[in-house]
């Protein structure tokens, strides 16, 4: 009987913790590092953009040299708060990525880019979101 018990207990807790973990994670979004970030971006950008080898390597030179870049301004920003200093600072980062990036694809390449870039963006976005519609109160 004793044994039973144990194990429904050791059953029981496990299951609690998986669940603590799993609401915790949940909440949090995983910090990637800026390697795993120019990776994750060249993977995508080979298979729907085509892009030979040497391509390849100046791509993610780009998005590496922009992604360390974001990383360290945003600790700098994090630290005082203010989302609207850290977000105009990652849009002018974005934008000097693209423009270099704009250099090393070519204006077909590039273009076909941002078009799937904004597709994947989108595919991100949470249901609903993007779609804030303002209820009327018929009050006036």
């Amino acid at each position: 009987m004793k044994t039973g018990m144990r194990l429904l207990s050791v059953v029981v807790l496990t299951m609690l913790m998986s669940s603590l973990s799993a609401q915790q994670a949940k909440g949090q979004r995983a910090q990637r590092t800026p390697e795993e970030i120019a990776k994750t971006q060249v993977e995508w950008m080979k298979t729907d953009l085509k892009l030979n080898e040497a391509t390849q390597k100046k791509v993610y030179d780009v998005v590496l040299k922009y992604a360390n870049q974001s990383k360290e301004e945003m600790q700098k920003l994090a630290a005082a708060g203010d989302k609207k200093a850290i977000r105009a600072k990652m849009t002018e980062i974005g934008a000097a990525r693209d423009k270099e990036l704009k250099v090393v694809l070519g204006d077909k390449d590039y273009e076909l880019f941002k078009t799937k870039e904004a597709e994947k963006k989108e595919a991100e976005k949470p249901q609903g979101q993007g779609q804030k519609q303002g209820k009327k109160s018929g009050k006036n």
